[in-house]
């Protein structure tokens, strides 16, 4: 009787490890996680180690990306996963899944794409990060007025990033507040070639080619500068006012007009409309915008001239001129 309760409790001892066994075991297979890891170009990254450890008890599981960049762990308890992804070539990524709740049976997980970046685009992105910090750094002088110091930044910048654009910007800028009106011309005109697009450096051009007295150039730069920027006004104007010098008065007239569409109480934009029409013998017309200009300036000198013109003016009128 002794004996065969004896093998009655060893029985029942073995079942109660058998189910404990089965217990334990089953609480390692709730999950199931499977995914992909491609590049910056959607393309899969093989050879990939993937490195999973268990927050809560360190314990870890480890597996490389097939040829397809597909990777599978099958059969993990619940938990909060540290992930660790590496491949030579590549910045390390680091990530964490939190699957947290257990599971009565095994859920299968599909992990979204793990996109590796290599680490030639992660030492690019460096490099970019401290060329724009130097670029920061040489608009401060240029705000600062130290344009020496701006052109000797820019310069030791550009000897190794020749063609990097802003750069080239900012140096033609700091050549023009110089007033080395030739040199700006020189590399502002670089920029318009890789930008063409760009409205800034044509404003800037017309400024450095009305320098140089090439006004023809300076007209066209402006007009490239409207075409990109019509809200310009001050495109305009400066055209404007080249083309009233040359004694083009229609076409000075018509480019102030477009100035004063954007800019309808500008005082010095209301006084060359006025001044067009005084060369078109329109003293009426030219007194209605010297009133206008008159009302928006604050200037005593100004309003004492403008007031000068406009009695010189009506005295015209009222002898028949």
């Amino acid at each position: 009787m002794n004996k065969r309760a004896f093998c009655f409790g060893a029985v029942l001892a073995a079942a109660v490890l058998a189910w404990g066994t089965v217990s334990a075991f089953g609480q390692y297979r709730e999950y199931y996680f499977f995914g992909r890891v491609v590049d910056t170009d959607t393309k899969p990254v093989a050879g990939v180690e993937i490195l999973l450890r268990d927050v809560a008890t360190s314990r870890g599981y480890t597996i490389k990306t097939n040829d397809r960049g597909e990777f599978k762990f099958a059969g993990l308890p619940h938990g909060i996963y540290t992930v660790t992804f590496k491949k030579e070539g590549f910045a390390v990524k680091e990530d964490e899944w939190r699957f947290p709740n257990p599971q009565d049976t095994m859920q299968k997980v599909e992990i979204p794409d793990v996109t590796l970046v290599s680490q030639e685009l992660v030492d690019k992105a460096a490099r970019l990060k401290i060329d724009e910090a130097r670029i920061q750094e040489a608009v401060e002088k240029i705000r600062n007025k130290d344009y020496d110091g701006a052109i000797t930044l820019l310069r030791d910048f550009l000897e190794k990033n020749p063609d990097e654009v802003n750069a080239l910007y900012f140096l033609g800028l700091s050549y023009a507040r110089k007033k080395m009106f030739a040199e700006a011309v020189e590399t502002l005109g670089r920029v318009a070639e890789k930008t063409p697009d760009f409205p800034p450096v044509f404003f800037e051009l017309g400024l450095c080619y009305e320098q140089l007295d090439e006004p023809e150039k300076a007209i066209a730069a402006y007009q490239r500068n409207q075409e990109l920027d019509p809200t310009n006004a001050d495109s305009a104007y400066n055209s404007g006012l080249i083309l009233f010098r040359l004694g083009r008065v229609p076409e000075a007239q018509k480019a102030f007009e477009d100035a004063l569409a954007l800019k309808p109480d500008d005082p010095e934009i209301l006084e060359m409309v006025s001044r067009c029409y005084i060369n078109g013998g329109d003293f009426v017309k030219a007194v209605e915008y010297l009133e206008k200009a008159k009302a928006k300036t604050t200037d005593p000198d100004k309003i004492k001239f403008i007031d000068d013109l406009i009695h010189t003016l009506k005295e015209k009128i009222k002898g028949g001129c």
